[in-house]
This record gives C-alpha cells, structure tokens and sequence, in this order.
C-alpha cells in the first residue's frame, strides 16, 4: 500500500463507542508529520473578543492544507484555538507554505500571531507515544479522522515546551507563504440552543494503561448520553435555527481570511460578492431549488448532518446542547469522577455554538467546526488546566 493512501484505505467504523477500542485504529506511517498550529497569547485574544478569529484561523489552516494536498485524502482535527493535519512526506513541503500562509493571514487580518509547526512520525515514537489514527462516519458525506496513543498530545508539548519549540516550529522565512484558501466560509448567524444552553466539554482519562483509560471514556460517552439524550436530542445545529448573514461584522473572518489584510476597494468588493452569494443562497433554500448538483430544499438539514461537533484526539471533546439541570447533573458526575482520580474535565457554558464552515461543493462534500460561542472550546480547555493544577497540587505530581 502507497504510504499516501494510509488514512484513505483505513476501515471506517459507525459506532462512535468503538472509538474505544484498540482494533479501530492504525499506527501513522513512520514516514508522515504532524503539521500543528494554534494562537499565542489565545487567552487575551478571547478575553479581547477575537474568540470568532481565533477558531477562523485554526479552521483555515485546516483548508489550506487540504487544497494542498488534492486528491490525496488527509487525517485532521480542529481543536478550537487551533488544528493538527496529519500528512505524507511528499506533502510536508506545501503543508508547511500553508501553514506560513495561515500565520501571515492571522497577523495581517487579526493580529494574531499563531504558531506553526511540524513534527516527524519518527520523533514522536522516539519519545515513547504513537499517532493511532481511526476513521469514524458522521454521516454520508463526512468521515472524521481519531486520534489515540498519546502521539497528537506528544507533538502538542514538543512545539510549546521552550527546549524543544525550535527543532519544529517552522521560521519566520525558512518558507515562502503560499496556499489556497478556497473553501473557507463564515456566513452564518450564531445558533442559539434549542434547549437553553450549549455546553463545550473537554475529558481526558488519568490512566496509563490502554485498557482502562478507554472504559473511563465509554463511562463518559454513555453517562452524556443518558443524561442528554441520543446525538440528534443534544445536537448544537438546530436546523430551524440555521440562518445565513449579511451583517459585516459576521462575514469579517471570511474576508479576513480569504482577502488578508486587503483593505479599501478590495475589501468592499468581496463584501459585496459575499452578500449576494448569501442572498442567492438564502433564496435556494426558501424556495427548495433543485440545481443539477444540489437539492437546496436539503442543505440546512445535510449541513447539521456534516457538523463536527464530538471528536477524539487523546482527549474527548464535544458540544452539546441542553439545559441547566443536565449541564449540573454532568458536571456533578465529572466532578465525582475527577476526585476519584479517574479523568480531569473542563466545561463552558454558553447559550449559542458558531460555526465555520469548508464547503467544497454545496451538494455534499462540506463539513462545520461547532464551537460554543464566546471561546467554547479554549474556555473549557482553561478550566481542564485549571483543574489539572488542582490534581497536581493534592497528588504531589
């Protein structure tokens, strides 16, 4: 089998319980990177109000990236403040241009300054970790790439930690920016929850061993479900909520992103571009077109379908939507759990997700980043460091 085609031959499992199970998984071949970035400084960037920003760039690397990669199917997952692709070592040069062409959009457009790195298979199973990588369907038209071994929270400490930053962080002019952000899409209002609130919730299992940390994982996934209800009962996509933009404040990220730090003319003329597409857009899906490639009368409901909204990635991640007594009835468990040293968690409370969106072609092939809204995501993250202090602190780790 040709190293590039590893992630696109792997069987693809529908259950996402089996995310849990070993046999679900392949070790990343020794010859691929794992091509990370997030945002530093990303507190005072969500504290500033630049929470919408700081999920756009993470959400842009990630399609520069593919447009880079053609046809060559690719493992990948957005974490909030940032992302991780996975890729062949005929991919890394223009992988890393994208990533050099993501960091000069996230200074130009929104000050930010983002960080942007690679790090070798190789160096990772050095360190004793492995990337194990399992696809799991969301639906038709979205496979959604998993992540086990310790390998991705391995590369993530390699490009933070100061003694080992520079070996794989990518300099500032040791590579032409260069990419496409062809794709990217921010046309959507905030969905508020149907239920009240919407909950973005981080675990990780404080176990060594396999074995018991993937049946502390099944307890989450199971004790989620019982108190919320099946996926479709606690999804954050409401599809009555669903409604396209014409403010200029929510179609700045696109331009953002896809402009750089274009001003003047330039800028307007992509607003304008974007507002009648959203028009038209709106248009078809009131009406129920039927286009040669797209049933318009189904998109809202295919886009809910396509939405990314519970992962894994060494550590469980999901957006949940629910009320005050199911979010206190979950933090209670979890807080039961953490004292009993079995997972550390951290959880946001917010009433709405955003979403940004890839949309490849409007008839299928198009998949949503689901956030809660004011720092989702980087907010529980906070909260899960917070509580790690805590164990540290009481275990003498």
């Amino acid at each position: 089998m040709s190293s590039e085609r590893f992630y696109a031959t792997l069987p693809v499992i529908t259950d996402f319980e089996a995310i849990t199970q070993a046999e679900s998984y392949a070790a990343l071949p020794d010859d691929w990177h794992v091509a990370l970035c997030d945002v530093r400084n990303s507190t005072a960037a969500v504290a500033d109000g630049k929470y919408r920003n700081v999920n756009s760039i993470g959400a842009a690397a990630i399609t520069a990236i593919i447009n880079a990669a053609g046809d060559i199917e690719l493992p990948f997952s957005f974490e909030g403040d940032g992302s991780l692709v996975c890729v062949p070592q005929q991919l890394l040069e223009v992988t890393r241009a994208a990533l050099a062409k993501t960091q000069q959009v996230a200074r130009d457009a929104f000050g930010l300054d983002l960080r942007i790195a690679t790090v070798p298979v190789t160096a990772i199973r050095a360190a004793g970790f492995s990337v194990q990588v399992a696809r799991y369907r969301v639906s038709e038209n979205y496979t959604q790439a998993v992540f086990s071994g310790g390998g991705i929270s391995c590369a993530d400490a390699f490009i933070k930690d100061a003694t080992t930053e520079a070996q794989y962080a990518i300099a500032p002019g040791s590579v032409e920016p260069r990419g496409s952000f062809d794709g990217f899409e921010c046309r959507w209002e905030d969905i508020p929850s149907r239920h009240g609130e919407t909950v973005s919730l981080m675990v990780l299992a404080l176990h060594y061993e396999p074995e018991r940390a993937a049946t502390v994982y099944r307890e989450v996934i199971r004790k989620v479900r019982e108190i919320y209800g099946d996926e479709d009962a606690c999804h954050p996509v409401s599809v009555p909520a669903l409604a396209m933009t014409l403010k200029s404040d929510l179609l700045a990220d696109e331009l953002g992103v896809r402009t750089g730090k274009a001003g003047g003319f330039d800028r307007w003329r992509r607003l304008m571009k974007t507002r009648a597409i959203v028009l038209l857009g709106r248009a078809l899906m009131y009406f129920g077109t039927h286009t040669e490639e797209t049933d318009w009368s189904q998109y809202k409901a295919t886009l809910a379908r396509n939405s990314d909204v519970r992962k894994f990635s060494d550590i469980y991640r999901q957006i949940l939507a629910g009320n005050e007594v199911q979010r206190l009835a979950l933090d209670a468990w979890l807080q039961q759990q953490f004292k009993r040293r079995q997972l550390l968690y951290g959880l946001h409370v917010t009433d709405r997700a955003h979403m940004t969106c890839l949309v490849f072609d409007y008839s299928g092939r198009h998949l949503h980043f689901i956030d809660g809204a004011d720092g989702g995501l980087f907010l529980a993250a906070k909260a899960f460091k917070e509580r790690a202090n805590q164990y540290i602190n009481r275990t003498g780790l």
